[in-house]
C-alpha cells in the first residue's frame, strides 16, 4: 500500500507518536484507575509513573497501560504479557493473521475488545474519515475484567491448555451497559 502510510508491515514509524484519544483513555481510566503507562514520554504519558524504555522494565503489579509504538509493537507485547500482572494494551487489529496476533496477543491475553466504531487518535492531522484511523483498534487485557462502560464485543480469548470439543462455547457483547450472552452446547 505504498503511499497510503502503509508498507504492509504494520510497523510505520510516522505512526509511534500517535496517542490515545484522551476522551477513550478517560473512560479506560475511571474503571482501571490505571498507575503506570508502559510506552510513554514525559510529554504524552497518560499516568504519573511511565517508561520511555519498557523493555527495561522487569515487572510490575501496578495497574497499566500499553499504547505500543507501531515500529516496535511485537517486541513490546511479547513484554507486557513478560512483565505485567494487570493492565489493558491498545492495538490496531485490521488483521488478526499477523504474527503479533497469532503468536503473542492471541495466545497471552485474557480477553480482547473491539469498540464500536474507530478509535481517534492524537495528534491525528487527517482531515478525511472525520479524523478517524483506517484501521480498527482493540483494547487487550490481562489480569483486568474487560471496559463496562464501553460499547463493543469482548472476545474471550481459550488458553491453549484447554482440550477440545469443549462441553460449552460462550460469545458475550455490550450493548450500552447490557451485556448479552451466547452459549452454544456441544
Amino acid at each position: 500500500m505504498k503511499g497510503k502510510g502503509n508498507d504492509g508491515s504494520g510497523d510505520n514509524k510516522e505512526r509511534d507518536g500517535w496517542e490515545t484519544s484522551k476522551e477513550l483513555f478517560n473512560k479506560l481510566d475511571k474503571q482501571y484507575k490505571f498507575k503506570f503507562d508502559c510506552c510513554a514520554t514525559k510529554d504524552n504519558t497518560k499516568c504519573e509513573n511511565f517508561s520511555n524504555d519498557f523493555k527495561e522494565i522487569k515487572g510490575t503489579n501496578l495497574n497499566s497501560w500499553m499504547n505500543p509504538p507501531f515500529s516496535n509493537a511485537k517486541e513490546m507485547f511479547e513484554h507486557f504479557f513478560n512483565a505485567i500482572i494487570c493492565g489493558v494494551a491498545i492495538y490496531r487489529c485490521d488483521n488478526m493473521e499477523t504474527k503479533i496476533w497469532q503468536e503473542i496477543i492471541l495466545k497471552k491475553a485474557d480477553w480482547i475488545f473491539i469498540p464500536k466504531g474507530r478509535v481517534s487518535y492524537t495528534p491525528f492531522n487527517i482531515t478525511i474519515r472525520n479524523g478517524m484511523t483506517r484501521f480498527p483498534s482493540a483494547l487487550i487485557g490481562i489480569g483486568v475484567e474487560p471496559p463496562k462502560e464501553i460499547e463493543g464485543i469482548i472476545l474471550s480469548v481459550i488458553k491453549e491448555d484447554l482440550k477440545w470439543p469443549q462441553k460449552q462455547w460462550t460469545s458475550k457483547w455490550r450493548l450500552g451497559n447490557e451485556m448479552h450472552n451466547n452459549i452454544a452446547q456441544y
